[in-house]
Protein backbone atom coordinates (compact mmCIF):
# COMPACT_ATOMS: atom_id res chain seq x y z
CA UNK A 1 0.00 0.00 0.00
CA UNK A 2 1.64 3.16 -0.80
CA UNK A 3 1.23 6.87 0.74
CA UNK A 4 -1.56 7.97 -1.45
CA UNK A 5 -3.82 4.33 -0.81
CA UNK A 6 -2.90 4.57 3.18
CA UNK A 7 -3.69 8.73 3.52
CA UNK A 8 -7.39 7.62 1.46
CA UNK A 9 -7.63 4.72 3.56
CA UNK A 10 -7.00 6.49 7.26
CA UNK A 11 -9.62 9.18 5.73
CA UNK A 12 -12.03 7.05 5.05
CA UNK A 13 -11.82 5.17 8.88
CA UNK A 14 -11.88 8.79 10.59
CA UNK A 15 -15.21 9.28 8.45
CA UNK A 16 -16.44 5.70 9.29
CA UNK A 17 -15.79 6.18 13.15
CA UNK A 18 -17.28 9.36 12.93
CA UNK A 19 -20.17 8.43 11.23
CA UNK A 20 -20.53 5.30 13.29
CA UNK A 21 -20.44 7.67 16.89
CA UNK A 22 -23.07 10.16 15.17
CA UNK A 23 -25.34 7.03 14.01
CA UNK A 24 -24.86 5.91 17.49
CA UNK A 25 -25.97 9.33 19.07
CA UNK A 26 -29.11 9.74 16.59
CA UNK A 27 -30.05 6.47 17.79
CA UNK A 28 -30.01 7.55 21.81
CA UNK A 29 -32.03 10.51 20.86
CA UNK A 30 -34.44 9.00 18.55
CA UNK A 31 -35.15 6.95 21.41
CA UNK A 32 -35.73 9.54 23.83
CA UNK A 33 -38.47 10.90 22.06
CA UNK A 34 -41.12 8.53 22.77
CA UNK A 35 -40.30 9.04 26.47
CA UNK A 36 -41.09 12.95 26.20
CA UNK A 37 -44.03 12.33 24.45
CA UNK A 38 -45.34 10.19 27.45
CA UNK A 39 -44.07 12.36 29.67
CA UNK A 40 -45.32 15.63 28.24
CA UNK A 41 -49.14 13.86 27.38
CA UNK A 42 -49.61 12.60 30.55
CA UNK A 43 -48.47 15.45 32.30
CA UNK A 44 -50.70 18.02 30.02
CA UNK A 45 -53.84 15.08 30.39
CA UNK A 46 -53.50 15.33 34.53
CA UNK A 47 -53.09 18.83 34.46
CA UNK A 48 -56.72 18.90 32.17
CA UNK A 49 -58.21 16.92 34.16
CA UNK A 50 -57.43 16.50 37.31
CA UNK A 51 -56.68 20.22 38.41
CA UNK A 52 -59.16 21.71 40.26
CA UNK A 53 -60.30 25.70 40.15
CA UNK A 54 -58.81 25.25 36.26
CA UNK A 55 -61.42 26.98 33.91
CA UNK A 56 -62.83 24.71 30.68
CA UNK A 57 -61.01 26.78 27.98
CA UNK A 58 -57.76 26.12 29.36
CA UNK A 59 -58.20 22.66 29.75
CA UNK A 60 -59.41 22.80 26.18
CA UNK A 61 -56.63 24.30 25.50
CA UNK A 62 -53.75 21.96 27.55
CA UNK A 63 -55.55 18.88 25.81
CA UNK A 64 -55.06 20.66 22.09
CA UNK A 65 -51.55 21.49 23.05
CA UNK A 66 -51.12 18.17 24.20
CA UNK A 67 -52.37 16.45 20.79
CA UNK A 68 -49.95 19.14 18.99
CA UNK A 69 -46.56 18.49 20.95
CA UNK A 70 -47.39 14.49 20.59
CA UNK A 71 -48.11 15.42 16.28
CA UNK A 72 -44.61 17.62 16.54
CA UNK A 73 -42.46 14.92 18.43
CA UNK A 74 -43.56 12.29 15.72
CA UNK A 75 -42.36 13.78 12.86
CA UNK A 76 -39.25 14.86 14.68
CA UNK A 77 -38.80 11.04 15.46
CA UNK A 78 -39.26 10.77 11.88
CA UNK A 79 -36.63 13.16 10.16
CA UNK A 80 -34.20 11.76 13.06
CA UNK A 81 -34.60 8.44 11.79
CA UNK A 82 -34.27 9.53 8.55
CA UNK A 83 -30.73 11.12 9.39
CA UNK A 84 -29.66 8.15 11.37
CA UNK A 85 -30.54 5.52 8.09
CA UNK A 86 -28.29 8.43 6.27
CA UNK A 87 -25.26 7.28 8.49
CA UNK A 88 -26.07 3.67 8.54
CA UNK A 89 -25.69 3.99 4.75
CA UNK A 90 -22.41 5.06 4.93
CA UNK A 91 -21.23 3.03 7.76
CA UNK A 92 -22.37 0.16 5.27
CA UNK A 93 -20.66 1.63 1.85
CA UNK A 94 -17.47 1.21 4.21
CA UNK A 95 -17.23 -2.23 4.70
CA UNK A 96 -20.24 -3.98 3.03
CA UNK A 97 -19.97 -7.49 4.41
CA UNK A 98 -19.11 -6.72 8.06
CA UNK A 99 -22.16 -4.63 8.15
CA UNK A 100 -24.90 -6.12 10.29
CA UNK A 101 -28.46 -5.34 8.49
CA UNK A 102 -30.50 -5.68 12.33
CA UNK A 103 -32.35 -9.00 10.48
CA UNK A 104 -31.32 -12.52 12.07
CA UNK A 105 -30.76 -15.64 10.04
CA UNK A 106 -34.31 -16.79 11.30
CA UNK A 107 -36.47 -13.75 12.73
CA UNK A 108 -39.21 -14.66 15.29
CA UNK A 109 -41.15 -11.34 13.49
CA UNK A 110 -40.38 -11.60 9.84
CA UNK A 111 -42.94 -8.66 8.91
CA UNK A 112 -40.60 -6.04 11.32
CA UNK A 113 -37.79 -4.48 9.65
CA UNK A 114 -36.43 -1.19 8.61
CA UNK A 115 -38.30 1.43 10.53
CA UNK A 116 -40.83 -0.86 12.15
CA UNK A 117 -39.57 0.11 15.47
CA UNK A 118 -40.47 3.99 14.56
CA UNK A 119 -43.48 3.15 12.96
CA UNK A 120 -44.78 1.73 16.68
CA UNK A 121 -44.22 4.32 18.43
CA UNK A 122 -45.62 6.88 15.35
CA UNK A 123 -48.69 5.15 16.06
CA UNK A 124 -48.97 5.47 19.82
CA UNK A 125 -48.15 8.60 19.76
CA UNK A 126 -50.89 9.47 16.92
CA UNK A 127 -53.08 7.80 18.72
CA UNK A 128 -52.30 9.91 22.07
CA UNK A 129 -52.83 13.12 19.81
CA UNK A 130 -56.38 11.89 18.39
CA UNK A 131 -57.90 10.62 22.35
CA UNK A 132 -56.26 14.15 23.24
CA UNK A 133 -57.73 16.33 20.40
CA UNK A 134 -60.93 14.21 21.04
CA UNK A 135 -60.82 14.93 24.71
CA UNK A 136 -61.11 18.00 24.13
CA UNK A 137 -63.87 18.55 21.93
CA UNK A 138 -65.73 16.10 23.90
CA UNK A 139 -65.57 16.97 27.11
CA UNK A 140 -64.19 20.58 27.04
CA UNK A 141 -65.41 22.43 24.29
CA UNK A 142 -65.60 26.09 25.31
CA UNK A 143 -67.90 27.17 22.74
CA UNK A 144 -71.44 26.57 22.24
CA UNK A 145 -72.38 23.19 21.38
CA UNK A 146 -73.61 24.26 17.37
CA UNK A 147 -70.20 25.55 17.16
CA UNK A 148 -68.32 21.90 17.84
CA UNK A 149 -68.60 20.72 14.44
CA UNK A 150 -67.22 23.82 13.19
CA UNK A 151 -64.16 23.48 15.84
CA UNK A 152 -63.78 20.14 14.43
CA UNK A 153 -63.45 20.63 10.67
CA UNK A 154 -61.35 23.34 11.34
CA UNK A 155 -58.66 20.78 13.19
CA UNK A 156 -58.84 18.74 10.40
CA UNK A 157 -58.19 21.29 7.95
CA UNK A 158 -55.16 22.30 9.94
CA UNK A 159 -53.94 18.71 10.15
CA UNK A 160 -54.54 18.45 6.59
CA UNK A 161 -52.60 21.23 5.78
CA UNK A 162 -49.56 20.32 7.70
CA UNK A 163 -49.61 16.99 6.04
CA UNK A 164 -50.01 18.80 2.69
CA UNK A 165 -46.89 21.16 3.28
CA UNK A 166 -44.75 17.83 4.51
CA UNK A 167 -45.66 15.48 1.85
CA UNK A 168 -46.86 18.18 -1.15
CA UNK A 169 -49.37 15.12 -2.32
CA UNK A 170 -52.77 16.45 -2.50
CA UNK A 171 -54.73 12.73 -2.94
CA UNK A 172 -52.73 11.86 0.31
CA UNK A 173 -53.77 14.71 2.16
CA UNK A 174 -57.29 14.59 0.53
CA UNK A 175 -57.72 10.99 1.82
CA UNK A 176 -55.97 11.71 5.23
CA UNK A 177 -58.53 14.45 5.87
CA UNK A 178 -61.30 12.13 4.69
CA UNK A 179 -60.63 9.82 7.12
CA UNK A 180 -59.67 11.61 9.87
CA UNK A 181 -62.74 13.27 9.72
CA UNK A 182 -64.96 9.67 9.70
CA UNK A 183 -62.70 8.22 12.60
CA UNK A 184 -63.65 11.50 14.54
CA UNK A 185 -67.19 11.33 13.64
CA UNK A 186 -67.50 7.85 14.67
CA UNK A 187 -65.96 8.24 17.57
CA UNK A 188 -67.55 11.82 18.70
CA UNK A 189 -70.93 8.96 17.99
CA UNK A 190 -69.90 6.29 20.48
CA UNK A 191 -69.38 9.00 23.11
CA UNK A 192 -72.40 11.04 22.98
CA UNK A 193 -74.16 7.74 22.72
CA UNK A 194 -72.50 6.16 25.92
CA UNK A 195 -73.32 9.81 27.71
CA UNK A 196 -69.60 11.56 27.04
CA UNK A 197 -71.04 14.68 26.25
CA UNK A 198 -72.33 16.84 29.03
Amino acid sequence: MNNEQQNEFDREKVCYEQNFEQARSLNGQMNQIPTLAITLTGGLWFAAGVTEKMQTPMRFGLLIFAGLCDIGLVLAMLRVRDVFHSYLEKVRAFHPPGYAEGRPTNPKMGRLGDYSMVTVYALLMLAASVLSVLGAFTFYWPFEAQMRPLGIVVAIGILATLFAFLYSNWKRTALVAILSAVILALMALWIRSSGGVR
